[in-house]
């Protein structure tokens, strides 16, 4: 978060689109962690059960890399910690810049209902 604010300081008119990596698809994981494509699908065709739902499904679907992470290490699987506190922080910082920019119009909204 000190690292936005000294790049908001340094450009006043820079504005974050998103954080990386958050979002991604089975061929970045696999990049991420020295696995084949294939073999992170073979995981999550394998285990539908406890492997982490996609955010997106679709042609390309889509998880936080931070949940597949945490998944995988608590599969025995070697993550570099600091992988996982990156994914971390990237999520958590889109995640708060939804919330920041749905705030308000979900406030407009629903102001009738609570006046």
């Amino acid at each position: 978060m000190s690292a936005l604010a000294d790049i908001k300081r340094a450009i006043p008119s820079a504005m974050l689109i998103e954080a990386a990596p958050d979002l991604v698809g089975l061929t970045d994981i696999a990049d991420a962690i020295g696995m084949s494509r294939q073999n992170m699908r073979k995981l999550m065709i394998g285990h539908p059960e406890s492997f982490p739902p996609p955010v997106h499904e679709g042609a390309s679907s889509l998880w936080h890399l931070r949940e597949v992470l945490l998944w995988m290490s608590k599969n025995s699987y070697e993550i570099e910690r600091t992988l996982i506190e990156t994914a971390s922080t990237t999520m958590q910082v889109n995640l708060a810049m939804r919330v920041r920019d749905v705030s308000p119009a979900m406030e407009r909204r629903f102001r009738p209902l609570v006046a």
